[in-house]
This record gives structure tokens, sequence and C-alpha cells, in this order.
């Protein structure tokens, strides 16, 4: 898998220097705004994290108004929950080991994303946006955020973390463009996550899918 991820990496990074010749080459950068959907979604009550997402990008035109935008992103995803003690019926009965009913902690997903996007010009100064991503998971961390008091959890904990051994997600963006000049362009894009995140390790039937609103600066210097 990982020899698949360098040779993915390095085909996209040729095709954006050699589209730098003709002066299509830039940097993107952004925030997002992630979450889950599916069944973990609904049974842990997840809600939306907001995180950050940079990379480079190319704009390889096709025609006057069809053009091609690979991008290669280091792109942060995941979500926010809590974790109410209560629910598990042992948050006072056990209160020797647990003297919490609550705990808010974020999950973060750090992935190495390779969207493609294929821009049609419905304007002057505006496109629309779609296309595929794939993305290979880089890292992974649990960090507890907020503690009602003090107990089995203190903020800043993590609970769990580790390498995702290039864990592949893929699925579907979509979004406009808005462009300032022919050089400087803002971007709001929704990214439909396809792949089971929890195909690697399925609880039941469970289903876990990645939902990401994604606003983006683009500057194209080369």
């Amino acid at each position: 898998m990982k020899k698949s991820v360098g040779v993915v990496v390095i085909a996209l990074a040729s095709t954006l220097f050699m589209n730098a010749q003709e002066k299509n080459f830039g940097f993107v950068g952004g925030l997002n705004y992630a979450n889950i959907r599916g069944d973990r979604a609904e049974s842990i009550n997840s809600s939306w994290r907001l995180a950050y997402h940079f990379g480079i990008f190319s704009k390889i035109s096709l025609s006057d108004k069809i053009a091609l935008e690979p991008r290669i992103l280091f792109s942060s995803k995941g979500y926010d929950d809590e974790i109410d003690f209560d629910q598990f019926g042992f948050a006072e009965s056990n209160g020797s080991t647990i003297s919490q009913n609550r705990v808010n902690y974020t999950s973060r997903n750090n992935y190495l994303s390779i969207p493609i996007l294929f821009k049609y010009k419905i304007i002057d100064k505006i496109s629309l946006d779609l296309g595929p991503e794939i993305a290979f998971l880089l890292y992974s961390k649990d960090v507890i955020t907020k503690v009602d008091r003090e107990g089995f959890y203190a903020k800043g904990d993590v609970p769990d973390e580790g390498s995702g051994d290039f864990f592949l997600d893929y699925g579907a963006m979509a979004g406009v463009t808005y462009y300032f000049t022919d050089d400087a362009s803002i971007q709001l894009n929704y990214f439909h996550g396809l792949s089971n995140l929890h195909r690697k390790n399925p609880i039941g039937d469970s289903t876990e899918n990645n939902s990401v609103i994604q606003l983006s600066l683009g500057y194209l210097i080369f």
C-alpha cells in the first residue's frame, strides 16, 4: 500500500510541476468542517469539528470553459463527541473509579488527500466543480477537550492514537469556485465519503463515512 501511495503522489506531483511550466501551479489552503455519517454517527451523537487543509494544485485548461484541477493536500478530518457515563449506568455507582458524568473529546484523523476536480465555468468568474477524491489515513488521535469534573479522564488526555497505515478513504467532491483574479480564487466544496471507515475493524453492521465542508483559498504562483 505504501508503494502504491508513493507512485500516485509522484505521478501527480510530476503532472503539477510539468504544468507549472505553463504558469498553472499554485498553493491552496483553508478550513475543514468535518463530521461522520452512518450508524456509528447516530449511536455516538457526533458533531462537526473545525479543522484545516493545505497543499498544492495545478489548473489544466482543456477548453475556454473546462479545466482539470488535481490537488495534493494534507487534510485533517474527524469529529467531536461526548462520552456520557450515565448511559452506561456506572458514573455514580462506581464513583471511586469514575466520578465524571460527561467528557468531551475530538477525533482527529489526518489524511493525504488527492482530489481531482473537473471545473466548468458557467460565467466569467464562477465555475462549478465535481470530481473524485482518494485519501490515505496518515495518523489518528483522540484528545479529551473538556471534562465536567476531575475523574477517570483529564483535559488533554489521549485515550487513543496511532498510525493510520495509509488506510484508504474515497468519495466524491462537489462545489463552486469564485475567481477574484486569474490567479486568486476562493472555493467551497463538500466531500461525501463513500468508504466505510469501520471496514477494517467492523462492529456488527456499523457504518461510518466522512463528510467534510471545505473552504479554500487558492493562488497560482507559476
